[in-house]
């Protein structure tokens, strides 16, 4: 277990950080930063990881984690981008 523990963690930081680089390439006027976006990403790609693998499978691949770790911080990104900017607006 722990061995697969050590091989998934590390799809899912790179999942991670891959969405918050892509998040920050595809928004630069929005102006979030690129380390905003990167921890965020982390947080919800290990958020999502650690659950899917908790609850559904822990015999997941390495591909499979990472679009799962992939999808947990693209959520975590729009989700923040929504509610931030409600709060910003005052809405």
């Amino acid at each position: 277990m722990f061995e697969h523990i050590m091989q998934m963690g590390p799809m899912l930081v790179l999942a991670g950080l891959t969405a918050g680089w892509v998040a920050e390439a595809l928004s630069r006027a929005e102006n979030y930063g690129f380390i905003h976006d990167s921890v965020l990403g982390l947080i919800g790609s290990v958020v999502m990881g650690a659950t899917i693998w908790v609850v559904i499978s822990s015999g997941a691949g390495m591909l499979a984690m990472f679009l799962i770790g992939c999808g947990g911080a693209t959520l975590a990104i729009v989700a923040q981008r929504t509610f931030w900017r409600a709060a910003r607006l005052g809405t």
